[in-house]
């Protein structure tokens, strides 16, 4: 499973014109909590304890939910069905831990827009934040969060402090038509195939897979979450954990806890990618070499006979990983580690630079001359907050990383705090084109892909 993660991470990070964000902090973020089960089970002390504990592990990973289990199944190949535990039975309904039933995450049909339509007050609705993105070639994906006002309601003077949002999630976008300026107001609609998102006057966004989930502590009031609490019986038990087994960590210590550590540290650097304005700085290959064939290897140290021979052989495993390593992952390592093992062994620190200045960001990739559109994100201004939030925009932009012309490219990542104003259509994402950066009848500083 740890093999084939990196090896997910290194294909779908390659270059960054079929970067694959979305795949890179998934097969990321499995290994926060399960790195120390994978080696508490490689260090049982028998073939047969080490098996058990395994299998103990993966079920631990799959209970997070079925979407987890299918990714598994999926990495795993032909072995994979037979590897995984089965899923589990449905429980009922989704509860809150007052045991009201929750609305959960569901796929936008006409009566779901319906039902929204009613208990909502979608007129006034305001974009909080929108997403658009190609993952991989070929697949646009957007995400759009909406604040939404109750059209239904509450005698409880909390209300106010506890806003609703809306959260649109379009796995295949087929159009993405948006302008901040026209940012109030959202009409949902859908067919057998597809689903549409109208945002003002002139915005959508339209493609198929699109689910909806609405964040709303007061939802079992409305008139789908009253209806929905008939169905499922007034009185109903907390909403259940995520996973139903203990937690398979057990006693980790000395050098295996270290290496566990670091590990789990490099995927957690991985898992930065989740921040858009982050994936520029971020070194997913650089990882992917340093750990390579990690999976195998602590599996190896960890079958040893005795413990001296063990525990020098997770220390070996440290000093080759981090050996490996370079830039800010080197650092970060250095900093955790300090006094915990021997500092001497380790090569010079590289200089990992800092975020490179926004307006330098755009110039560069002005003069870079080609530039592929990645990721285009709008966040509006939220002034409700107890720190209030500015708006922004940020781009991921695929430039050519120099003069060869088959080197991969590489990411450039134009960050606007408080944009004037933040436009885009389709078409920016289709096939390359050229980022223009200076002073237009747009507004100072704007930045625009023009079409070749």
């Amino acid at each position: 499973m740890l093999d084939g993660s990196l090896a997910l991470i290194r294909e779908a990070s390659r270059d960054a014109r079929s970067f694959d964000r979305a795949a890179v902090y998934r097969a990321a973020d499995v290994w926060d909590n399960n790195t120390f089960p994978l080696f508490r089970a490689a260090r049982a002390r028998t073939a047969r304890g080490r098996e058990r504990r395994a299998r103990t592990g993966l079920r631990w990973m799959s209970e997070l939910g079925p979407s987890r289990r299918e990714w598994m199944v999926g990495l795993l190949g032909p072995d994979g069905e037979r590897l995984v535990p089965p899923p589990a039975e449905p429980e009922g309904p989704d509860r809150d831990l007052d045991g009201r039933v929750r609305p959960g995450t569901r796929r936008l049909t006409a009566d779901v827009a319906g039902q929204l339509a009613l208990d909502y007050l979608l007129p006034r609705a305001e974009v909080r934040r929108l997403r658009v993105e190609m993952r991989g070639e070929r697949q646009l994906t957007a995400s759009l969060e909406l604040v939404v006002s109750r059209s239904y309601a509450v005698a409880d003077d909390s209300a106010e402090r506890y806003s609703v949002t809306m959260s649109v999630d379009v796995d295949r976008v087929t159009e993405a038509v948006f302008d901040s300026a026209d940012a109030s107001g959202v009409v949902l609609r859908a067919d057998a195939d597809t689903g549409s998102v109208h945002l003002g006057a002139g915005g959508v966004l339209r493609g198929d897979g699109v689910r909806v989930r609405v964040e709303d502590r007061f939802w079992y009031l409305s008139r789908a979450g009253r209806r929905a609490q008939a169905e499922a019986g007034a009185a109903g038990p907390p909403a259940r954990e995520a996973r139903g087994s203990r937690e398979p960590w057990g006693r980790l210590g000395g050098p295996a806890r270290i290496a566990a550590e670091v590990l789990r540290d490099a995927m957690l650097h991985v898992r930065g990618v989740g921040h858009p304005a982050s994936v520029s700085v971020i070194s997913p290959q650089d990882v992917c070499d340093a750990f390579e064939g990690a999976g195998r290897a602590v599996v190896a140290a960890g079958a040893l006979r005795t413990r001296g021979e063990r525990d020098a052989a997770f220390e070996r495993l440290v000093d080759e990983w981090i050996g490996r390593c370079s830039g800010e992952v080197h650092r970060r390592f250095r900093e955790m580690l300090h006094g915990r093992t021997r500092q001497e062994v380790l090569p010079p620190l590289p200089d990992a630079g800092g975020e490179l200045d926004p307006r330098a960001v755009s110039r560069e990739a002005g003069r870079s001359g080609p530039a592929m559109l990645r990721l285009a994100q709008y966040r509006a201004p939220d002034e409700g907050r107890l720190m209030p939030q500015p708006g922004e925009a940020v781009l991921n932009l695929a430039v050519p990383s120099g003069d060869d012309a088959g080197a991969p490219w590489r990411m450039h990542v134009p960050r606007q705090r408080e944009p004037a104003r933040f436009q885009l259509r389709t078409e920016a994402f289709r096939g390359t084109g050229r980022v223009v950066a200076g002073d237009f009848e747009n507004g100072p500083g704007a930045l625009l892909i023009a079409r070749k």
